[in-house]
């Protein structure tokens, strides 16, 4: 009787284990279908998203089956890459922005040891274009430079580091003092990374290895992503060695960080 009873048992359990089992498999199978038509759903949004763009942007581009800024000249077959940008748009002034980036970028492209590389983005109306040129040329540290373009895509127009700012709702005397703040932490880092003691060099002998007397002089504005960016130019060498501190990232300053980021 108890054998029976037990193999009664058995079935029982094996029969609750099949049905949860199946359970599992119906709501892993529920997710995957919930999760894919989601991932769909996204893609389609983007997809139709960007066609709708791009086919605005037909209208004023240049030439209609390029991207809005694409590579016109490049060079990879050495240590030192070269890309320059074409801005793909129509007008006289556009013309004038696309001149002024062969001005920038031939000196640079006619020497063997300089890097030109370029970034652009979107935001709204806003296409925004920066050209990053390093020279390795000189007797004692690389120099860096940098030009950039913010354009109305409705106007077609360039917009002036005033309106700019304007638009941001900042101003000059804002930025100088973002920028000095950001360079005070990296004098601040760079004292407790041990490279060198502030009574060596204090925060004045910092600017000065790093070729800086006047915050604004060349600084740049690029917006990523919606938000507000200066470019700083500086010399990451000196005497200590703090290069190895330094990033590429660290150039870029945050101005104005939008809501919606």
């Amino acid at each position: 009787m108890f054998e029976i009873e037990e193999n009664k048992n058995k079935k029982s359990n094996q029969t609750i284990k099949r049905k949860n089992k199946r359970r599992i498999d119906i709501n892993t199978k529920r997710t995957l279908i919930i999760s894919g038509t989601l991932f769909l759903i996204v893609f389609l949004i983007i997809y139709f998203y960007q066609k709708k763009q791009e086919n605005n942007y037909s209208k004023i581009k240049l030439e209609k089956n390029n991207y809005l800024v694409y590579t016109k000249y490049q060079k990879k077959n050495s240590n030192y890459k070269i890309f320059v940008p074409f801005i793909n748009l129509k007008g006289d002034v556009i013309e004038k922005v696309n001149e002024d980036i062969d001005l920038f970028t031939n000196e640079f492209i006619a020497d063997k040891r300089c890097t030109v590389l370029y970034e652009y983005d979107i935001s709204g109306i806003i296409l925004s274009v920066i050209v990053k040129a390093i020279d390795y040329n000189t007797e004692y540290a690389p120099e860096t430079y940098f030009r950039s373009y913010n354009i109305n895509l409705n106007t077609l127009e360039v917009i002036s580091n005033e309106s700019l700012l304007d638009f941001f709702d900042t101003n000059l005397s804002t930025v100088e003092e973002l920028i000095d703040n950001q360079f005070k932490m990296y004098y601040q880092d760079i004292v407790s990374d041990g490279y060198f003691h502030q009574n060596e060099c204090n925060y004045n002998c910092f600017l000065s290895y790093r070729g800086i007397d006047d915050y604004l002089k060349n600084v740049v504005y690029y917006v990523k992503e919606g938000n507000l960016v200066a470019y700083e130019p500086f010399i990451t060498y000196s005497i200590y060695g703090e290069e190895d501190y330094f990033e590429d990232e660290d150039f870029e300053i945050l101005i104005v960080e939008t809501e919606k980021n």
